[in-house]
């Protein structure tokens, strides 16, 4: 792992995102839109299928999921940008492999939803309670979330310690 992340600090790419003070504050705030986006979006829907929000649509809610998406890939860039930055202060942290495991359960899970669980769930009419394996999916992905949320706010302060 040290060879890589040797590696990676010597690149152009890596040095010009140390060296340009400009790039690490833009790529927070982008950053945070992104996070905004997807657990504003994910969060509320991960919410209607635990039982909140009865009135709302599962369908018009998952309108809103290419917008998530979108927030999402802000988010990979701009953590890709970090990783590039300071290897370092990532690859030897727990805490960030923390926030990473958290990233595939709620992506696995998302699967799981699509694939087994959306195509009866997102027919329900408004008020209809939604099945077991919804509510477990709403919960897992707004625990993993959070997970992401937590983990990646706690890096500058656990570093490579929990």
């Amino acid at each position: 792992m040290e060879a890589l992340v040797t590696w990676v600090q010597a690149t152009w790419l890596s040095r010009q995102i140390v060296v340009n003070e400009w790039i690490w504050p833009a790529a927070e705030t982008v950053h945070f839109i992104g996070l905004a986006l997807v657990i504003g979006i994910i969060g509320f829907l991960d919410l209607r299928l635990i039982g909140f929000f009865p009135r709302v649509r599962i369908a018009a809610v998952r309108e809103l999921i290419p917008y998530a998406i979108a927030g999402f890939v802000l988010n990979l860039i701009t953590g890709v940008t970090f990783l590039i930055g300071h290897p370092e202060q990532y690859v030897y942290s727990l805490t960030w492999w923390l926030k990473v495991g958290s990233l595939v359960i709620a992506g696995l899970n998302a699967a799981v939803f699509e694939w087994a669980v959306a195509p009866r769930t997102v027919l329900l009419e408004p008020g209809e309670p939604t099945p077991l394996a919804a509510k477990c999916i709403g919960f897992i992905s707004l625990t993993a979330w959070f997970g992401v949320l937590y983990c990646g706010r706690m890096l500058p302060f656990f570093g490579d310690s929990f």
